[in-house]
């Protein structure tokens, strides 16, 4: 065994201690073997970073917006894809992911979702169904799932929405971001009938509700995350949307960023999205 002062200074300003360890002989090869001159450059440098990594926080809840309407004019997320009902693909997806609760707010659609999905557990992912008793918009139904939420960070998704979006890569983006909320964007051709944002970076300097006809626009994909701090943005008992009260807001205050992906994103609400969406998920023989 090897005791190793770390060599850190005490110095106040620094914001670190000083710290003496003891490792085996075998682990401080190994940590000297990582250290390649590059990105890490000396013996303190490599344990900071190794133990920044272990100790990283993460994201461990989502919720599920599935609220809305059950008229004929849209597809419910208890919609077949691949033989498989919508919202079992997403609770799946989010618990490959790492995600172990999620909060449904299901709205009119919660009896046909828990008979689907149970209302305690799938796929090694608790779930929990939130009562929504009016429709009260987006950021509204969002407010109704902070006394759930115990973690710093949270993600957030549509019920409507197919995707294969990385979790884990948009989850590290967020929290090197430090922003109070990211938005997965993508590009798409000339469709306004989605949000979309104008970019500095990977920050969001404005966001419309609806975009403008024409070009290629970057568009809101309905998959978020959150500190907990959007809350305190969010009125109690309002109908309120994130998409028109909230996200404009956190643009205006810097606190908006962008992690923009390429891969497989619709929104079947509607039936010709539903129709493409079924068509792309077969090809990829998901």
């Amino acid at each position: 065994m090897t005791k190793y002062d770390t060599g850190v200074c005490g110095n106040p300003m620094r914001s670190k201690a000083r710290l003496t360890i003891t490792l085996s002989h075998d682990l401080l090869d190994r940590l000297d073997r990582a250290i390649d001159g590059r990105d890490l450059h000396n013996r303190s440098q490599a344990i900071e970073t190794l133990l920044r990594r272990v100790l990283r926080p993460t994201v461990r809840s989502a919720v599920v917006l599935t609220g809305g309407s059950h008229d004929g004019d849209h597809i419910p997320p208890s919609a077949p894809i691949g033989g498989r009902p919508l919202i079992l693909h997403t609770i799946r997806h989010l618990a490959e992911a790492g995600i172990r609760s999620v909060h449904i707010l299901a709205g009119v659609h919660e009896a046909e979702l828990k008979e689907l999905t149970g209302s305690d557990e799938y796929f090694g992912t608790s779930i929990n169904y939130i009562s929504e008793a009016r429709r009260r918009g987006t950021a509204g139904a969002l407010k109704l799932a902070e006394q759930h939420l115990t973690d710093e960070s949270f993600l957030v998704i549509h019920g409507d929405v197919l995707t294969d979006i990385d979790i884990t890569e948009f989850i590290d983006f967020h929290l090197n971001e430090a922003s109070l909320a990211t938005i997965a964007v993508k590009p798409r051709q000339s469709e306004p009938h989605y949000g979309q944002v104008m970019l500095q970076g990977n920050r969001i300097t404005n966001f419309f509700e609806t975009g403008r006809d024409g070009g290629i626009s970057i568009v809101n994909t309905g998959v978020y995350l959150f500190q907990a701090g959007v809350f305190g943005l969010i009125e109690e008992g309002r109908t309120t949307q994130l998409e028109t009260d909230v996200f404009p807001r956190l643009a205006q205050m810097g606190e908006l960023s962008a992690f923009l992906f390429q891969g497989i994103w619709y929104d079947i609400s509607m039936p010709e999205n539903y129709d493409r969406a079924r068509v792309r998920w077969g090809e990829k023989g998901a």
